[in-house]
């Protein structure tokens, strides 16, 4: 008796919730809903080569009236998303000719410069002008051998997990490599002003007194509890593996000879050290770069005493293990070294020392830059896709480019640092 109550009591239920219901219907926007268009090129300057490209951003809004709290009534602008719209209805205008794609590149070098903007319905946006550039001249080919020295904990420590530990392998060490190529040879990314280093990154062949290594470009060291500082420490420190370095001579290979790059067991939140070469020699008949320290005609007064400097490139073990949609990045590590400076600060102004990169704030006050979207808000008030291999980590970036004005920078320290001269040249 109960089983058949309890059966109507559901069925009384579930009619009255059915005599309640209504169906909802989801706002699709209309092109006569767009009321205003934000529309930037993502960058003032285009490389006219055919490979470089603008990458368009568009917003578009719709005007909504709402009460506050007192019930007077307000106009306010609504974010709508314009991929909702018909993609005939998004229009924009190069020279006042119809494009077809959110991307535009040419190979139109004698133009000065292209007005653009966006229309949708009968709403124009703001019309941005961008300068063309000249395409790049290729500069000659630089090769550099380049040897990793790998810390891994020693099976013999206490606290050795087998379970759970992961040693670096060749082919992580090749990936990296392999991928650093790529964006120092343009290969992968399209910025409207991307340049191509035509810098080769190889894994050594042999080791420092000229033997063949049994794995190109690995040199395993082990480590266990007796590199801390203190037996009572609880874990191991950076400067636990820059200190033994410095004491080690078989840990500083020749530096006119290779790219030593230490593996240093950490993660990118604890700083590894300045990488950056800090200073240039410089003939008098030249312009020295800003940003490094000048040494006039001479190596005498060089400073020593940067760990860096002295030995080679640190980089953080994490790197390489990236998320599984990842590549494996070490480009924007070898960017820092050969001189260049992050694209973004946490403070109030941006100085890299090159005009064709996109600078934006990344400090906790700029909510629209910490955010896991692709594209930032630059210093100049125009938002873009961010790409580039000196930009922040900590926050989504493509980081598949160098502008040509790194480019220049970096082929520049090469040849004016003497810690930095671990190359040659080749057809």
């Amino acid at each position: 008796m109960k089983k058949i109550l309890y059966i109507l009591l559901a069925i009384v239920l579930f009619q009255s919730c059915q005599k309640e219901s209504f169906e909802y219907v989801i706002y699709k926007p209309t092109v006569e809903d767009i009321d205003s268009i934000y529309f930037s090129t993502g960058s003032k300057t285009l490389i006219a080569d055919g490979k470089a490209s603008l990458n368009f951003v568009i917003e578009t809004f719709r005007k909504v009236r709402i009460a506050n709290a007192i019930g007077q009534q307000k106009d306010t602008l609504m974010f709508v998303d314009y991929k909702t719209l018909p993609h005939s209805d998004i229009k924009i205008y190069a020279n006042g000719s119809l494009i077809k794609d959110m991307i535009y590149k040419t190979t139109n070098s004698t133009a000065n410069n292209i007005e653009f903007y966006a229309e949708i319905g009968n709403q124009k946006s703001v019309k941005k002008l961008v300068e063309i550039r000249q395409p790049q001249g290729i500069p000659q080919k630089i090769v550099v051998d380049v040897v990793f020295h790998v810390f891994e904990l020693s099976i013999t420590d206490v606290s050795y997990d087998p379970l759970r530990y992961q040693s670096i392998t060749s082919t992580q060490l090749q990936d990296a490599i392999s991928y650093a190529n790529a964006i120092f040879n343009n290969s992968v990314g399209n910025d409207a002003n991307s340049g191509n280093a035509n810098i080769e990154f190889r894994l050594a062949k042999t080791n420092a007194s000229g033997a063949a290594l049994a794995i190109p470009g690995y040199n395993r060291i082990q480590y266990d509890a007796t590199w801390k500082t203190s037996a009572t420490a609880a874990s191991f420190t950076i400067a636990n593996f820059t200190s033994r370095i410095n004491s080690t001579v078989a840990y500083q290979w020749n530096k006119d000879k290779f790219l030593n790059i230490y593996v240093i067991p950490s993660s990118p939140n604890n700083s590894i050290g300045n990488n950056r070469a800090n200073y240039q020699i410089v003939k008098l008949s030249e312009t020295p770069l800003l940003g490094i320290t000048n040494v006039v005609n001479s190596q005498a007064n060089v400073p020593t005493t940067d760990f860096y400097t002295n030995y080679g490139l640190g980089i953080h073990r994490s790197v390489f293990f990236p998320d599984p949609s990842r590549q494996i990045e070490i480009a924007g590590y070898l960017g820092l070294y050969y001189g260049l400076y992050a694209t973004h600060t946490t403070g109030t102004a941006v100085l890299d020392y090159v005009n064709d990169t996109n600078k934006y704030l990344s400090g906790t006050n700029q909510s629209f830059n910490n955010t896991l979207s692709l594209y930032k808000l630059s210093v100049y008030g125009e938002k873009f896709l961010a790409n580039n291999a000196m930009d922040d980590i900590r926050y989504a970036s493509l980081r598949n480019t160098f502008t040509i004005g790194q480019v220049e920078r970096m082929r520049l320290v090469m040849e004016r640092s003497p810690v930095r001269t671990a190359w040659v040249k080749s057809n």
